[in-house]
């Protein structure tokens, strides 16, 4: 599986964010070409291969001409709606839009579609979000991943005045993510609410680098210097996709003091109730007593039922439980065509292990009404499959 990763040390903006990408490799006139379907004049963007603190790595500018217009969300949702661009890149764009919105408008107490952009609404941030979205797709990573972002500290210049570092604005949008914010080195504005928004919508936190079979590395630059690096660095691999083990609850009895006619009627209960499975398991108590012990395994959100159809149903008078992981094969039934009728196969896989079976319902039904061996059916089906 093809992965991305932020590695935002240095914290994250938008000019950072298409320098690494342009470094990753996308090309400068494709990217061009592509911000052309906006239909926009009066600006100019350019790549510069250069070096900083002895790193080779890419500066994108974007430079366009101080407007004297300050849009709404809902006038760039148009923008980019009413654009050439391909529908994809245009949700992506229009989403990393409505996260800055979103979080302007709690700052300021309005609704999204009424706030009045200022920074983000100027045309290099337009340029910025837009150009993230086409790289973005361009690359089309399967799995997209970021570190904790370095915010910085202090205090910075905007067009309501003087803020704190984080901007505020960067803090509503790592609010609705897991993505931690941390200040290290920096007194000064590292991370910008367009660069952040990019990050919040394209990738997922996780706490330390991924495990990743490297195949390029890039460093997009800011313009600022500081007294580390600032880039932020994007690493592209192969990254071993970890399977999550599937969680099931065990409850577990031990009974001493019950018929076998009670037992199963108790089991029949718990599996028509959702009962993954149940069984019993001959085992021998105090006083050299023969017993059973009752397993039944549940979802979760099944456990409080099945535990208190237990007890109402079986003579025990405590229950045990644990959760485990389990290992299960993907399972899905096909349809196959026989001289009796359609029969259903179980097809079960886990990597590279396949298997098939017949379903027992239909070669009992088959046994039964061809009066033939149940063992016979399966020989003779086993062939359609």
């Amino acid at each position: 599986m093809k992965a991305l990763y932020f590695d935002c040390f240095s914290g994250i903006s938008g000019d950072m964010v298409l320098g690494a990408f342009l470094d990753l490799g996308i090309e400068e006139e494709y990217l061009k070409s592509e911000l052309a379907k906006l239909h926009l004049d009066h600006y100019e963007i350019f790549a510069e291969k250069t070096v900083k603190k002895g790193i080779s790595g890419t500066h994108c500018h974007v430079i366009a001409e101080e407007e004297h217009v300050h849009r709404h969300f809902s006038d760039i949702r148009c923008m980019i709606e009413n654009s050439d661009l391909d529908e994809t890149v245009k949700s992506t764009a229009i989403a990393i839009f409505k996260r800055v919105a979103e979080a302007e408008g709690a700052v300021h107490g309005v609704p999204a579609d009424h706030v009045h952009f200022h920074e983000v609404g100027a045309l290099d941030s337009i340029l910025d979000i837009v150009g993230a979205a086409i790289c973005f797709h361009k690359l089309a990573p399967e799995k997209v991943l970021v570190s904790g972002i370095n915010t910085g500290s202090g205090w910075v210049m905007c067009a309501h005045g003087r803020i704190p570092v984080p901007a505020p604005a960067v803090i509503e949008i790592l609010a609705k993510t897991k993505i931690p914010m941390y200040s290290k080195y920096i007194e000064e504005e590292a991370a910008t609410p367009t660069g952040v928004a990019i990050a919040a919508e394209l990738a997922e936190y996780v706490p330390e680098m991924p495990e990743l079979k490297v195949e390029k590395v890039a460093y997009g630059f800011g313009t600022k210097e500081f007294p580390v690096l600032n880039g932020l660095r994007l690493i592209y691999g192969e990254i071993k996709e970890k399977k999550v083990p599937d969680q099931i609850i065990v409850l577990e009895a031990n009974i001493d003091d019950m018929t076998g006619e009670s037992a199963g009627y108790a089991m029949n209960l718990l599996l028509e109730a959702g009962a993954k499975d149940v069984f019993y398991t001959p085992i021998y108590m105090k006083k050299n007593r023969p017993a059973v012990m009752l397993t039944v395994l549940a979802a979760a959100n099944d456990e409080e039922k099945l535990a208190e159809l237990i007890l109402q149903e079986t003579t025990t008078i405590g229950i045990r439980r644990r959760t485990v992981d389990r290992i299960c094969m993907k399972r899905h039934i096909r349809t196959i065509d026989t001289p009796y009728g359609e029969v259903h196969v179980k097809v079960c896989d886990y990597g590279n292990v396949h298997k098939e079976s017949l379903e027992y319902c239909d070669v009992a039904r088959i046994a039964k009404n061809e009066k033939k061996s149940h063992l016979d059916v399966i020989k003779e089906l086993t062939f359609y499959i």
